[in-house]
């Protein structure tokens, strides 16, 4: 069926008067609880409506509570870390035996895409916290491509200088990449194909109106979202320009709830503060589901103006691009409540209570007095008015000043705001011990503190789950089912890390899925509770292997175990389980031992029996021989060391008697040398003597022969 331009903007500006969200269809009533959530979140109880107004009066403490802010802050972090502790976010159910690897892969490329190519964590974080708050998180996904001369066209001279890099690694914004590098420096792609991805974003609640019918987004017959680029944004998007500059600009004087989100003023947009194409235009998506050509019915995609009178773009893009989140569901309806709508109400009490107790504390601390101007004095009023310690009061008789007194509280408003506090726990399911450790707790039994992080722990669970069960899984198979649609065989196969190794898909051949797991973790609180189990278990595992022999056993296996060490893995917040363990069914490894025959274990067993008694035998053999040689060895060593003692003795004996000898040579050799000495001295006396006698002898002679001389006559004369 064919609809003409002006057709399309009646039907949808219809839809949208009557649709909700936008603050029209439902006299505003949306917007206002909204923006007094907003306000409260903030800490303002002035700026709301007025039942929901909790004024200061002059003079009086202007304290707020922020019951509202605290438990948001506190279920947040607990709910955010659910979805991006691990990474197994969600996964599609497989249509038989033969489509697991196929349902793995198509689960880990769409986890990659929501969770990596685009702020996965930012995205999750905005809509979660604006369904806590405001009711309703929206997720937006919708579909790009660019061709190769776009692509081209927008690489960097650094992109352009890595080109042979990214060629070897095949891949580039999630995409292969066949790209050549010119002889001027310039990237070519080789090959005339598209480059399509989807982008994700979470869109303001307050943007996104929706149809009174809709219970299910994903069957919804009709919603909107409007938004505020610029012009010049409009026409590189690939819009009429004559019709885009011709649009009013964006004027947001009276949106209350930009001022209720606004921190630093950023909503003060006046008209005129742009001009040409840097003006803020306002222009509203319209997701439409109309009759086709036959009895389908087909969703349309329509762009206009902020009052839908301008057709700015149509398309047929076949499926609603949003996911709703919503805290706390309300049976057969679209909008939920939030954790501020069950929470308001318990801020204005603890506020007024707070208000009062410290209004209390105030008035003890500054005592009305009633003045008695009979007995007063020129300075009683002035000294009255010095309410400083040790400051007298002066007056004449001094009865001129009493205290009046203002009543006692009838209630004791420091346990009213604990009462109050209770009751906000009972009625979010956010308890304060979830926060971190409550100085109560330590007065608690440990099992009335379990039994509160528990509780907790539920009721955060089931926060999660509604997200998991709406929004998540609505995200999942909507960007699933865009790929699948949009990618064609002109398209560059994407790329992502699907079962820890980098692949490339083939979206066009994917089958139709409609069913999905979304897997809720336990968050930070109840991390510590599952480390402590997985270290049970493994423990447990430990102790059976080693009863049933090995890890080829009936009760335990190597696939049992190595799963109960990556849950392990994952409970101490480890996302790297396959760098430490080893998976055994990968194919890559080589395949365990068949399992033998029980005659063949049998006559294996006896074998083995046998082989033990004759290596236990030679055992014994071996033993007694080393033994025995142990045994000859110390002998020996024995031996030897006594034939050193003898050896050692006859030397020293033999050396004493040399010694002996050698000293009797030298007393004898020193004996004769003393006897010749003596006998060469007698000789020498002798030889003394004999000549001695001898010249006596030859003296006497002489003298003999001189007397003979002397008596014998001289012959011839007279003597002379």
């Amino acid at each position: 069926m064919a609809y003409s331009d002006e057709d399309l903007l009646r039907i949808v500006g219809e839809e949208r008067k009557r649709s909700i969200g936008f603050g029209e269809g439902d006299s505003g009533e949306l917007t206002a609880e909204r923006e007094t959530a907003l306000a409260y979140a903030k800490g303002d109880m002035i700026n709301v409506s007025a039942e929901h107004r909790v004024p200061s009066l002059p003079n009086r403490s202007s304290a707020v509570d922020t019951a509202v802010a605290d438990a948001i802050e506190t279920v947040l972090p607990d709910v955010i870390e659910i979805f991006t502790g691990g990474d197994d976010v969600a996964t599609f159910v497989p249509q038989g035996e033969e489509d697991e690897d196929p349902a793995r892969d198509e689960s880990d490329f769409i986890v990659d895409v929501v969770m990596v190519q685009n702020p996965g964590f930012l995205n999750l974080y905005t809509a979660m916290k604006d369904a806590l708050l405001v009711r309703t998180g929206i997720l937006h996904w919708w579909w790009e491509e660019k061709s190769k001369d776009e692509v081209q066209a927008s690489l960097s001279a650094e992109q352009a200088e890595m080109a042979p890099m990214l060629q070897a690694m095949g891949q580039m914004g999630g995409h292969d990449l066949d790209a050549d590098q010119q002889d001027d420096g310039s990237v070519n792609l080789t090959e005339a194909k598209l480059y399509g991805k989807v982008c994700i974003k979470a869109f303001p609640p307050e943007d996104f109106t929706v149809a009174r019918d809709t219970v299910n987004l994903r069957e919804a017959t009709y919603c909107a979202v409007r938004s505020r680029p610029r012009v010049q944004q409009l026409i590189a998007d690939g819009a009429d320009a004559e019709k885009v500059r011709a649009l009013p600009s964006y004027y947001h004087k009276n949106d209350t709830i930009e001022k209720a989100r606004d921190e630093a003023g950023e909503n003060n947009l006046h008209l005129g503060d742009e001009s040409g194409d840097l003006r803020v235009v306002e222009v509203r998506d319209h997701y439409i589901r109309l009759p086709g050509n036959g009895t389908e019915l087909t969703v349309w995609r329509i762009m206009t103006d902020s009052e839908e009178r301008v057709l700015l773009d149509k398309e047929e893009i076949g499926q609603i691009p949003f996911a709703a989140l919503t805290p706390y569901i309300i049976p057969h309806r679209f909008y939920g409540q939030s954790v501020a709508d069950k929470l308001i109400e318990i801020q204005k009490i603890k506020t007024v209570l707070l208000r009062a107790g410290l209004d209390n504390i105030y008035f003890s601390l500054n005592q009305r007095m009633e003045v008695s101007e009979a007995a007063a004095s020129e300075h009683t009023l002035a000294d009255l008015l010095r309410n400083e310690p040790g400051v007298p009061v002066r007056s004449k008789t001094g009865d001129a000043v009493r205290p009046i007194s203002a009543g006692p509280l009838n209630v004791d408003t420091w346990q009213a705001l604990e009462f109050a506090s209770v009751m906000a726990e009972s009625r979010s399911g956010i308890v304060r011990n979830a926060q971190g450790l409550n100085p109560d707790t330590l007065h608690d039994t440990a099992k009335g503190a379990m039994a509160l992080m528990t509780m907790a722990q539920r009721r955060t669970r089931m926060i999660a789950r509604i997200f998991a069960e709406t929004g998540l899984k609505d995200l999942f198979l909507g960007v699933h089912a865009m790929y699948r649609a949009q990618s064609t065989a002109e398209h560059v196969p994407p790329t992502a890390k699907i079962r820890k190794k980098w692949q490339t898909v083939q979206p066009n051949q994917w089958p139709e899925r409609d069913a999905m797991n979304v897997h809720v973790g336990v968050g930070s609180a109840g991390r510590e509770h599952e480390l402590m189990i997985g270290t049970q278990r493994l423990e447990m595992m430990q102790a059976l292997v080693g009863l049933q022999g090995g890890l080829q056993g009936p009760l335990v296996d190597a696939g049992n175990a190595h799963a109960a060490l990556e849950d392990w893995e994952r409970a101490a917040g480890s996302k790297k389980a396959d760098a430490f363990w080893s998976d055994p069914s990968d194919p890559t490894k080589p395949p365990p031992p068949p399992k033998p025959d029980p005659m063949m274990a049998k006559v294996q067993g006896q074998l083995q029996i046998e082989q033990a008694k004759v290596q236990a035998k030679t055992q014994g053999d071996a033993q007694a021989a080393q033994s025995q040689m142990q045994l000859d060895q110390a002998k020996h060593a024995a031996q030897l060391q006594q034939d050193a003692v003898q050896a050692q003795a006859q030397l020293q004996l033999q050396r004493e008697k040399n010694a002996m000898e050698a000293q009797q040579k030298a007393e004898q050799a020193a004996a004769e040398l003393q006897m010749r000495r003596e006998i060469a001295a007698q000789e020498l006396a002798l030889q003394r003597e004999v000549a001695l006698l001898q010249a006596h002898q030859t003296h006497e002679m002489n003298m003999a022969k001189v007397k003979a001389s002397v008596q014998q006559p001289q012959v011839g004369g007279e003597p002379g």
